[in-house]
């Protein structure tokens, strides 16, 4: 996913700040402001900096630079697929979820392959549990792309505990949490568990999720979610 979320630079500046601002940390930071500063460089290559910029900043979780840094990656490149599904990313995470979800429209509309944007898509229209039969079919066509992606089946697992359709959303946090803990698919089959009167495997789950994040029953509740 990483990569995918990367532009790369292809002129200006040095061939080792080329290399470095599409990296991660203070090094990608750090090379791609001397690309953004670098005169010679064309609008197009000085998007991709921004673009790569951002992501380093919403990696570090400073998403206010990042949403800035992507916002002028779309003011000099408007057809940038990419800085609109990173922005999306990063409102989201804030919260501004109907700003959030008007980005990834864009970046669907521009790069409608991009399975990451209609998975995204999806997961915040279920957070702001809104259009959820459309948050469903976004699931599913994103799964239609990337068929073995188990974040996608976490995401449509929420869409079904949004719907009250508790047996599919349980298979789905299943599905979802082969691979390695993740504490709101936890969290959420927890509740899905406890609704069907499993108690005991609710409690477990919740009790799981609260072991990596102490106030996720807040951060649920916030959506609507007990």
């Amino acid at each position: 996913m990483l990569a995918a979320l990367l532009a790369h630079p292809a002129f200006g500046a040095s061939a080792d700040d080329r290399h470095e601002c599409g990296l991660i940390g203070d090094i990608a930071i750090n090379a791609c402001t001397r690309i953004i500063n670098d005169r010679n460089e064309l609008p197009r290559e000085q998007a991709e900096a921004f673009n790569n910029r951002g992501f380093a900043f919403a990696f570090k979780g400073n998403y206010d630079r990042a949403i800035a840094d992507h916002t002028e990656a779309i003011r000099l490149d408007p057809k940038m697929a990419i800085a609109y599904f990173n922005r999306g990313s990063e409102l989201g995470s804030k919260g501004d979820l109907n700003r959030a979800i008007a980005d990834l429209n864009q970046a669907i509309s521009l790069d409608p392959k991009n399975a990451g944007a209609w998975d995204l898509r999806c997961y915040d229209r279920a957070k702001a549990n809104r259009d959820l039969s459309q948050a469903l079919a976004d699931c599913n066509e994103s799964l239609r792309l990337e068929p073995n992606d188990t974040g996608t089946r976490g995401s449509r697992g929420f869409v079904y505990l949004r719907l009250n359709r508790l047996d599919e959303a349980i298979a789905d946090f299943d599905a979802a949490l082969k691979p390695r803990p993740n504490t709101y698919w936890l969290y959420g089959r927890g509740i899905a568990k406890l609704r069907k009167g499993d108690t005991a495997g609710g409690n477990a789950d919740i009790t799981a999720a609260k072991g990596y994040k102490a106030d996720i029953a807040e951060e649920f509740a916030r959506w609507g979610i007990k």
